[in-house]
This record gives C-alpha cells, sequence and structure tokens, in this order.
C-alpha cells in the first residue's frame, strides 16, 4: 500500500470517528452491498443493491480515497496528487463531510496548516438514487518517497 494512502487512512479515522474511510482496494464494497439472509449470506431476490443499501447502513456516509498518482518530480522530491471523496445520502451531508476531510487535511491555515494542499476543490454530484459525492483532490510531496516529519 502507498505510503501516502496509509497516512490519509489515519489521519481520517483520528479525525472522522465512526466514519467508514475505504482504501482504495476497497473501492467496490459499496457496489456489492446486498441484503443478508439469516445466515449472513447474500439474500436473492431481496431488495435493493449497492450504494443505496451500503450507505443504509452508514447514515453518516463514508469516504473513499483513491490511490494516489505522481503529478511531477524534481530531484529527490515527488509530488502525488490522491482524490478523496465523501459519499452520503445528501448533497447536503456530502458536502458537510467533505468540509470535515478538508479540515482534516489541509488545516485553518495560518495557525495551523495541514500536511495536505487542496488543489481541486469538491466536485458536488448525485451517483445513485439516494447516494450524493462530494469528491476533492489533495496534493502531497514525499522525499526520497518518504513523508517528511
Amino acid at each position: 500500500m502507498h505510503v501516502i494512502t496509509l497516512d490519509l487512512h489515519t489521519r481520517l479515522q483520528a479525525a472522522l470517528p465512526g466514519v467508514t474511510i475505504l482504501l482504495p482496494d476497497e473501492q467496490q464494497l459499496p457496489l456489492q452491498a446486498a441484503p443478508v439472509d439469516a445466515q449472513g449470506r447474500p439474500a436473492v431476490g431481496a431488495g435493493e443493491r449497492g450504494v443505496g443499501t451500503y450507505l443504509a447502513t452508514r447514515p453518516e456516509g463514508y469516504v473513499q480515497i483513491e490511490t494516489p498518482e505522481p503529478i511531477t518530480t524534481t530531484g529527490n522530491q515527488d509530488t502525488y496528487w490522491t482524490a478523496v471523496a465523501a459519499i452520503a445520502g445528501t448533497a447536503e451531508q456530502a458536502a458537510a463531510l467533505a468540509t470535515q476531510i478538508r479540515t482534516a487535511l489541509t488545516g485553518t491555515p495560518p495557525a495551523d496548516p495541514g500536511w495536505y494542499k487542496s488543489v481541486i476543490p469538491a466536485r458536488h454530484a448525485p451517483i445513485a438514487p439516494g447516494a450524493h459525492l462530494a469528491r476533492a483532490t489533495y496534493a502531497r510531496t514525499l522525499l526520497l518517497g518518504q513523508l517528511p516529519n
């Protein structure tokens, strides 16, 4: 797992207790959500499936971290952009969760700057019935492949 992905996951878990934070390799989990039977197996022909079902068990919404993309390099410094999406049942909930994410990652400059820089503000869009997305992109620079302290 990429060092930036793990750092984002750790920071967001600390800042958003109770909110599910999904790693890039967990991106399909909400799409595969389905009702379960009494034994905990997916119920055949029993209701809605997908993101709406996933959100039904997560009224606070959830966060999806995407794979960091390398953008620039200057000698021993590499800059990566990583999209982080807030998904919730309403546009207002998604926007509020996106604001919490932004504050957790970028801080409140100049008094408390964060480790990440917002490079693309949140784009808002409905993605499924009862599911709204607010997806922003953040930058982080690595020194020789490691996070600077």
